[in-house]
């Protein structure tokens, strides 16, 4: 078999991403007609049906799914070549990165205005999920969990030297039930849960001269989001457990106070991880580089 021409393999790939013939004909600037008939002749050309047409969606086949993850990959590539060989002084390229809402301000703090001012090249888009991404099935580039999590054929450098998860309330809350004195008295208080994907509620977890505590907690608002789990905190609902970084602005203007602060459990870091490969493509590199320096100050 020949292969196929770009210009069908761009077709598929456009109608693939949007979904739409219609999209996808406007964004390659190519009338619907000669759009289909470039993803027809592609399928004639492959001898399989690449997408599911009815008259109100479009979707991808089997085989059309396994095409577009590969052909993703092949075009990403073909991408950085092209910004490798046509870049000058400066790098240049998209990185896309998947994290989760506890480390994205901490990803926003690395790259700031300085950065984008010393790179004008670069752009950076920051996708947030609380699931674990695959990030080469899913098109990332890189990716942010903590270190447990991250598969061990990634490459993964630490972004942060201190990573702590704190409990927190409002002054009026807790003017209002009292300060929890240790991990065992948030039984007596509303706390507001955090529940996995998996439907399991998360145990609030403390350390205090060796001795470990997980505790069960119970409370009236349970959420799969922890920026929601600080707004309700703000809110005087209940105690909440969630990531410092996530709350630095409320405690510095004392809309939340910590609580239980001696009781502080070590966390594995949080890393930035990507795909082992020689090559790695120059705004990514720039992209870890400034992650280790910023590590440094």
């Amino acid at each position: 078999m020949s292969f196929p021409p770009m210009n069908e393999l761009q077709a598929f790939q456009k109608v693939a991403t949007t979904l739409s013939f219609k999209k996808a004909s406007d964004e390659l600037n190519m009338a619907p007609s000669t759009l289909s008939h470039s993803v027809r002749s592609l399928e004639e050309r492959l001898s399989t049906s690449l997408f599911q047409r009815t008259t109100r969606s479009v979707s991808l086949t089997d085989s059309g799914q396994k095409l577009f993850v590969e052909l993703d990959a092949i075009f990403r590539q073909l991408d950085q070549a092209l910004t490798m060989s046509d870049r000058c002084d400066q790098p240049s390229g998209r990185v896309r990165i998947s994290t989760n809402e506890t480390a994205a301000p901490m990803l926003v703090n690395i790259f700031d205005s300085s950065f984008y001012a010393e790179f004008p090249g670069i752009d950076i888009e920051i996708i947030v999920d609380n699931r674990f991404t695959d990030i080469v099935a899913d098109g990332f580039d890189a990716g942010v969990r903590l270190r447990d999590v991250i598969p061990k054929d990634m490459v993964a450098i630490p972004i942060v030297k201190d990573f702590q998860f704190i409990t927190v309330a409002s002054p009026g809350y807790l003017n209002q039930h009292g300060r929890p004195r240790t991990p065992s008295d948030l039984k007596k208080h509303n706390c507001i849960g955090f529940r996995f994907e998996s439907r399991r509620l998360y145990q609030w977890e403390f350390a205090q001269k060796g001795k470990r505590v997980a505790i069960n907690v119970a409370g009236s608002m349970t959420t799969n989001n922890p920026r929601l789990m600080v707004d309700a905190a703000k809110k005087g609902i209940g105690i909440a457990y969630v990531a410092e970084s996530l709350v630095t602005a409320e405690l510095a203007s004392n809309e939340l106070v910590r609580v239980l602060s001696r009781w502080q459990k070590p966390w594995p870091e949080l890393h930035m991880y990507f795909p082992r490969n020689r090559h790695l493509p120059p705004a990514l590199r720039i992209c870890v580089d400034r992650i280790k320096q910023k590590r440094q100050k």
